[in-house]
């Protein structure tokens, strides 16, 4: 999932979670939080009128909800009148029968005992009950009273007083509506108000089989200020559920896209830091731009890995190639060192008639022989180098190399009676002229060294030659150098340190391993194939 995608889903669930929380508000919590403020509200509201009528005693300056339909009862502590007041009227009762007048003494003494009911919970739920039955007979015997009666009859056990307060002013209305429901019933609504309450009157009207059915159905009209404490009461709340929220979405988000930024930065800079040696891959998940991104870097760095590689290796052949190049150099310097100066000792004589050197057709012979060697001594290390840079590998017989290479030095050998022992075959795919200049040098260091009498022991198999020589040991200071140009023995002048260095480079052109330790009473010399 692309990077751009991948944000818009995350905020597309961040936006469906805000959203769920919000009608999750609405639809579960502000009902039961405005129904708990309203009653609240009215309990608040009850106390207020309760309050404001017992000190005034009167309705006047009270702000009351629904005031059509809320009232105070007045009973005195002592006479037989009960007072009834609202917003519009005030009622007189007087009590004229004797039984009645007795049932207000005793509702007076239970209302004065229910004072008490609060003073401990065992002795008001006893009160309660006591109160509650008693209560109930009462009730039965006032409506034996009233049962059957015609009211307003001049021997009623009750006289009643009504005082309307017409100029209260309360109400004004505020809107009109009719609604027709179907064609036999049509309801009319108003609207009115007291200046802090709205009130809404529906009055439905129909014609039945004999006489026209009228209803009232007064009802309080909600107001917008009763639902705004409850949400201003819920903001807190709610600014904590959606801070949560954003918290929990952006962890999720970053979890999602920041970290995986964060540990590409900490790739790059171990990348940085660590010069081209192995690192920890950079690992991936997905396929967005970041994954990408990753993947593009640790590619790049490996390709940079691998060049710097490669060109390090370079360095050190050429290094090695400077090196042997100066070897060349001071091993042909060496080496024609001798034949220049026999050649000018004999130039020099015949020049100057010296003795024996006057017979010139003797001498110039001899001077041709010591430039031709000189020539040959050139072409040699030219063509060696020449073959260095351009190595053909091919099938050789070993055990035919070393047979020629062992004839060569046949009369050296002979004159010291050193035995050559040669055992094994095996034919090894390799550039001929090297490998026998590898078998050559190792040979020639065996034959110059090894004491008169002793022997040397070439032993050949498609894994390794192996070349043993008796009677001599190399010192064990230079063994871990041996392989280094001018690092000689030195005995008797024999050698300048030239043929195992150039017999190992060899070797490491052609993939081979020389190795050379010491044995009891000998040097063995191994060369590796594989």
């Amino acid at each position: 999932m692309k990077l751009a995608k991948k944000t818009f889903v995350y905020s597309m669930i961040l936006a469906v979670l805000m959203v769920a929380f919000v009608v999750g508000y609405f639809v579960f919590m502000l009902p039961s939080l405005y129904v708990d403020y309203v009653m609240k509200s009215n309990l608040r509201s009850v106390a207020e009128v309760q309050r404001g009528y017992m000190e005034s005693r009167s309705y006047e300056n009270l702000t009351v909800k629904n005031p059509s339909a809320v009232f105070t009862l007045e009973v005195p502590d002592t006479g037989n009148e009960i007072y009834a007041a609202g917003k519009f009227f005030k009622v007189t009762i007087e009590v004229l029968d004797e039984e009645l007048q007795g049932m207000l003494d005793f509702i007076r003494e239970q209302m004065n005992n229910g004072r008490k009911m609060g003073e401990t919970k065992q002795a008001g739920e006893e009160l309660q009950n006591d109160v509650w039955t008693d209560g109930m007979e009462v009730l039965e015997k006032i409506k034996e009273k009233f049962a059957g009666r015609e009211l307003f009859h001049e021997d009623d056990p009750i006289a009643v007083w009504m005082e309307w307060k017409a100029d209260q002013e309360v109400y004004q209305g505020e809107y009109e509506k009719f609604h027709i429901i179907a064609d036999d019933l049509f309801i009319y609504e108003a609207g009115i108000s007291d200046g802090n309450y709205s009130y809404t009157t529906y009055t439905a009207m129909a014609h039945a089989d004999d006489a026209y059915i009228i209803t009232v159905y007064p009802t309080l009209t909600p107001k917008m200020d009763e639902i705004t404490p409850v949400v201003m009461g819920s903001l807190p709340m709610i600014i904590a559920v959606v801070f949560l929220l954003i918290l929990v979405s952006s962890r999720f988000f970053s979890g999602k896209i920041v970290d995986p930024m964060i540990r590409l930065a900490a790739y790059a800079e171990n990348a940085k830091l660590a010069e081209y040696s192995q690192i920890e891959p950079f690992e991936t998940k997905g396929e967005d731009e970041i994954a990408a991104l990753g993947r593009a870097i640790q590619e790049l760095y490996e390709k940079l890995r691998s060049s710097y590689l490669e060109l390090e290796e370079k360095n050190h052949e050429l290094e090695e190639e400077n090196i042997r190049q100066e070897v060349f150099l001071r091993a042909s310097s060496h080496q024609l060192k001798t034949p220049i100066s026999a050649a000018m000792l004999l130039v020099e004589g015949m020049m100057n008639e010296i003795g024996k050197y006057k017979n010139v057709k003797e001498y110039l012979p001899q001077v041709k022989e010591q430039l031709l060697s000189m020539r040959k001594i050139v072409e040699d290390i030219l063509y060696l180098d020449y073959h260095a840079k351009n190595m053909e590998r091919e099938k050789t017989d070993a055990a035919q190399l070393v047979q020629e290479i062992v004839k060569t030095y046949a009369v050296q050998l002979e004159d010291r009676e050193i035995s050559v022992y040669e055992s094994g075959d095996a034919v090894i795919l390799s550039d001929r002229e090297m490998l026998k200049k590898i078998i050559d040098n190792l040979f020639s260091n065996a034959a110059g060294y090894t004491p008169r009498g002793e022997k040397i022991e070439i032993e050949i198999n498609e894994k390794e030659l192996s070349m043993k020589n008796y009677g001599i040991v190399i010192d064990e200071a230079l063994l871990p150098n041996i392989y280094q140009p001018f690092v000689s023995s030195n005995e008797s002048g024999r050698g300048k340190g030239l043929g195992l260095y150039v017999a190992a480079y060899y070797s490491r052109l052609l993939g081979y391993r020389i190795k050379i330790e010491n044995m009891e009473n000998g040097v063995w010399a191994r060369i590796i194939f594989s």
